[in-house]
């Protein structure tokens, strides 16, 4: 038996870089593993990269954007439709700035896009789908986040300080949701990440998609039912 064995789970972000390596640990822990993106396309390229792990009884994908409430509320209907309930949630959301400029020198049009895309997708996905996991035990809702929320990095604002904002947004959800049903918990990358997209660029240091995915879903089973309203952060890994 696989740990997370017809787990009903939606991947936020998971036709991303870092979410497609978490869909794929999800799919192989034996969930059922739903995948919103705006663009059908990046879902179809998400499947070619799954192989045999996108059974079609087993990956969900979902056009839709988690960036507006109303958008987000009929993937939350949609999945409670077919299925009835929801078992995990991964928020994988938000993006890198490669603006490389002081806070000074960002424009308003890309300050807005960073907060939407990397805080304000966040709290739509929260005040969606917390509500539906607090109604069954054993529930999860795992965000991802990474160093910039931590480590004041110069010229990159745009993805650091909504970084710190969603980093506040996790602690507070764990504090009003202590006592209830959901287990809530916010996985820091400390690393690079090595993904498809990066492979030619990346170090052996440097942690991989599929190691952010292979945590995340154990983060998600029983076995780590005692793990709730924690920060975990994940580092680089040592050098031979």
């Amino acid at each position: 038996m696989n740990k997370l064995d017809n787990k009903i789970t939606l991947i936020l972000g998971g036709a991303g870089n870092v979410g497609e390596g978490i869909v794929r640990a999800f799919l192989k822990a034996g969930a059922i593993v739903a995948v919103p993106s705006r663009k059908a396309e990046k879902l179809e390229e998400l499947r070619n990269y799954l192989g045999e792990l996108a059974h079609p009884e087993r990956f969900i994908p979902i056009v839709g954007d988690i960036g507006t409430v109303d958008s987000a509320e009929s993937i939350r209907d949609q999945l409670l439709k077919q299925f009835g309930k929801l078992d995990a949630v991964v928020a994988s959301l938000g993006g890198w700035w490669f603006g490389n400029k002081p806070v000074t020198e960002v424009s308003i049009t890309e300050w807005q896009q960073y907060l939407d895309s990397n805080l304000t997708s966040h709290f739509i996905a929260a005040r969606t789908f917390i509500p539906v996991l607090k109604e069954h035990k054993g529930a999860s809702y795992t965000l991802i986040g990474g160093a910039a929320a931590e480590v004041p990095i110069p010229n990159v604002s745009p993805v650091s300080i909504p970084a710190a904002g969603q980093l506040m947004l996790a602690q507070v959800l764990m504090q009003e949701n202590k006592g209830s049903a959901v287990r809530i918990n916010e996985v820091i990358v400390h690393s690079w990440v090595a993904t498809r997209s990066s492979k030619e660029r990346s170090q052996p240091t440097w942690i991989s998609a599929d190691d952010i995915g292979e945590f995340t879903a154990w983060l998600a089973s029983d076995a780590a039912s005692m793990v709730n309203s924690s920060l975990l952060r994940l580092y680089e890994k040592p050098t031979a």
